[in-house]
């Protein structure tokens, strides 16, 4: 299954810069949710594996899957990087979820 997710290709180029990923490596995106008290929702990821019923998007290199248990949190949404953030410059947005 796809669901709309748009990958900008500088926040998969910002992960190859920063962190220890390479290309070819697949990163599981998820949704996590804040510490205790803040209710927040948040996207992580983690180096993974391709499992069957995954959302597949392949940018800059880099393999990014997310499970069917996530979808209804990237649906219709958007990842990004803006460079003069520096390591705090990834952002999601999805107006599904205002």
């Amino acid at each position: 299954m796809n669901i709309q997710l748009e990958i900008q290709p500088a926040f998969a180029l910002a992960y190859l810069r920063m962190a220890a990923f390479r290309q070819g490596d697949v990163l599981r995106l998820y949704v996590r949710t804040g510490g205790p008290g803040t209710g927040g929702l948040f996207f992580a990821l983690e180096k993974d594996e391709m499992l069957p019923g995954d959302a597949v998007y392949h940018v800059e290199g880099l393999t990014f899957v997310i499970r069917p248990g996530d979808f209804w949190y990237f649906d219709g949404g958007r990842l990004g990087y803006d460079e003069r953030f520096g390591e705090y410059g990834f952002f999601f947005e999805n107006p599904r979820l205002d």
